[in-house]
């Protein structure tokens, strides 16, 4: 039976000791170096005659003397016997170690000019460095011979068949990228002979990268994560980190900015440069492919990195990703909002005619086409440098003062349903803490978050500060820690504020207490008075929804004249009123102005910020 084993063992029958005495011309030798030639695993590799001569001699050894490292010029004796024509065939040498059928320890890795770690490597070798260091049979060569050959391309002819696959040969892409990364970058400068280990790990994942091409140039199907550098027209360098964070991601594991970084750096001014792919204005952050561990305002150098996981899910299942699911995500077990579906429309929100106009307008802003405009007319920022593209969601910061319950958190829903949006719910309650540097951490936490949410939602939450003089508020000009921590808080905010996207709408019962810093932040400035008598007839009309029995028989322009309340006020009296008439039974069960009018004065008791103007009431 003809295998690569026995007919190299046949060869060597023919090749004695001293080079005198063989005959390069013998017949039966050349017919054994026919068959080996014509073997299906040996053709491709277009083998000359003395390159058969070569590895039969090798192969010999290899198996029968219990040897593995062989000086080039001893092998070549046996065939050229001439020292000076055995320099020359040093050649021949490099040639097969260019093929993988031998091996040496020493050889120089040149890459390609192009900045990518995927770039294509060239491997050289110098006849000088093979009188130095040994040469072997290649590993997988010797599993070849032994038909036990089972090496990266052995399926690199064959179309990828399932996306399992194709991730499958990305995953160990970019494992054996990190092995190599691993090595200190003097360990591993390209343009200078490596060491063994070195080289052989940089060759395996250029062999990977390979056998990635090579099947995808035969593959019809597109994948999910070409999908994803297509749409989000990534780099080689950006497409090794989201691939390698997506594979660290399903193994559980923590991934350190350097760690990434130095993954796709060939030596530490690339590694310098190549900070560019993690930072908050970096491609892959922008558009929520992944996340920094620190807040994009203020992230400091280092700290974990980690890839979404609705884009794992999206690279490894193909599954679809709904915005409520990468909201809730998010949002899981945060501690800092509460997520609220707005319930009112802008037609509930019950203001002057010039005050609910302006909102309006405001509003506008967010239309495709008064953005257009904007951009054109250079009045927005949102045009960035890095893509040319306008972002998605351009800041727009509003303050809404006035006395309590006059409608400021009332307005936020109700500019939140006008456009499509839920509501993010936040308070100074929720920020400080009694420990040392964790309210700063909080704050830092809070814009993280929504920072996150509006780069990865396609229609991000309204961000609401209820109270937010307690996070605004004049500067103290105290040395004690707490006088110290507050002024750090508006620092932070103020920061934020200027690089913020997305809607934010602060409340407050107190604008004169906040800090002046804050005023020229704020796009819309607007005061929700107190309500007219009108308008409070509308209130309680809004309030007293027919579903309540007796609800159409309440004299609500009596009330309205009656009682100066505000709207937050009367829902409360409405509630307390309606828990009373649901206590009694029969016919009596339902809503009369007496029980409205026992609240209202119960409620205008009570107030703290105002004295009750009370004009009479007639049942």
């Amino acid at each position: 039976m003809l295998n690569p084993n026995n007919i190299l063992l046949n060869i060597t029958k023919f090749i004695s000791e001293d080079p005198e005495e063989f005959d390069k011309s013998n017949a039966d030798m050349l017919s054994f170096v026919a068959d080996f030639q014509k073997l299906p695993e040996i053709k491709s590799l277009k083998l000359e005659t003395d390159d058969a001569l070569l590895i039969a001699i090798l192969w010999e050894k290899h198996i029968e003397g219990g040897f593995q490292n062989f000086e080039p010029m001893e092998i070549l004796y046996r065939i050229y016997g001439e020292k000076s024509e055995c320099i020359v065939q040093l050649d021949r040498i490099i040639k097969l170690l260019k093929k993988q059928i031998l091996y040496t320890s020493k050889r120089l890795i040149v890459s390609d000019k192009t900045p990518q770690i995927g770039a294509p490597v060239k491997i050289e070798f110098f006849k000088s460095s093979l009188l130095e260091h040994d040469v072997s049979l290649h590993r997988e060569f010797v599993k070849l011979i032994l038909g036990e050959r089972v090496d990266i391309s052995l399926k690199n002819n064959e179309p990828y068949g399932t996306n399992k696959e194709f991730i499958s040969d990305w995953f160990a892409y970019v494992t054996q990228l990190y092995e190599f990364s691993y090595w200190d970058f003097s360990d591993r400068k390209f343009g200078e002979e490596m060491d063994e280990n070195q080289a052989n790990e940089l060759i395996k994942a250029h062999q990977w990268k390979s056998r990635i091409e090579d099947r995808m140039r035969k593959t019809e199907e597109n994948f999910p994560l070409m999908d994803i550098v297509s749409e989000y027209d990534l780099d080689e360098n950006e497409t090794v980190i989201l691939a390698y964070l997506a594979k660290e991601e399903m193994e559980n594991n923590n991934v350190d900015t350097d760690e990434v970084v130095k993954l796709v750096s060939r030596d530490p001014h690339e590694m310098y440069e190549n900070r560019k792919y993690i930072s908050a204005k970096s491609n892959l952050v922008r558009n929520g492919l992944i996340e920094l561990s620190e807040n994009v305002f203020f992230r400091s150098k280092g700290g974990e990195l980690r890839i979404l996981p609705d884009i794992t899910r999206r690279i490894i299942m193909r599954t679809p990703v709904t915005n409520d699911d990468r909201l809730n995500q998010i949002l899981k077990g945060n501690g800092i909002f509460s997520l609220l579906e707005p319930k009112h429309t802008i037609a509930d929100l019950i203001l002057p005619n010039g005050i609910k106009k302006t909102l309006q307008t405001s509003l506008k802003r967010y239309h495709k086409k008064t953005d257009s405009v904007l951009h054109d007319w250079g009045l927005l920022s949102g045009m960035t440098q890095e893509t040319g593209k306008p972002q998605k969601e351009h800041g727009l910061l509003m303050l809404f003062y006035g006395a309590p319950g006059t409608g400021k958190t009332f307005g936020a829903g109700a500019i939140a349903e006008s456009l499509g949006k839920k509501i993010l719910v936040t308070d100074m309650s929720r920020i400080q803490s009694m420990w040392v540097g964790e309210s700063e951490k909080n704050v830092r936490r809070l814009f993280a978050l929504h920072e996150r949410i509006v780069r990865r939602v396609e229609n991000p939450p309204i961000l609401l500060l209820n109270e937010a003089d307690q996070f605004l508020g004049r500067r103290i000009k105290g040395n004690n820690s707490i006088d110290q921590m507050m002024n750090t808080l508006q620092n932070l905010f103020l920061e934020a504020f200027e690089n913020l996207n997305g809607i934010l709408i602060a409340t407050t019962n107190l604008r004169d207490n906040f800090d002046t810093a804050f005023s020229r932040r704020f796009h819309l400035k607007m005061e929700f008075p107190l309500p007219t008598a009108n308008e409070r007839e509308k209130l309680w009309r809004l309030h007293l929804p027919k579903t309540i029995p007796g609800a159409e028989k309440i004299n609500v322009r009596n009330l309205a004249n009656s009682y100066e309340l505000t709207g937050g006020q009367i829902s409360v009296i409405v509630k307390n009123a309606a828990t009373e008439a649901a206590a009694r039974r029969g016919k009596m069960r339902q809503l009369t102005d007496a029980d409205l009018v026992k609240y209202c004065d119960i409620e205008e008791a009570s107030m703290f910020d105002r004295k009750p103007n009370r004009m009479g009431f007639v049942a």
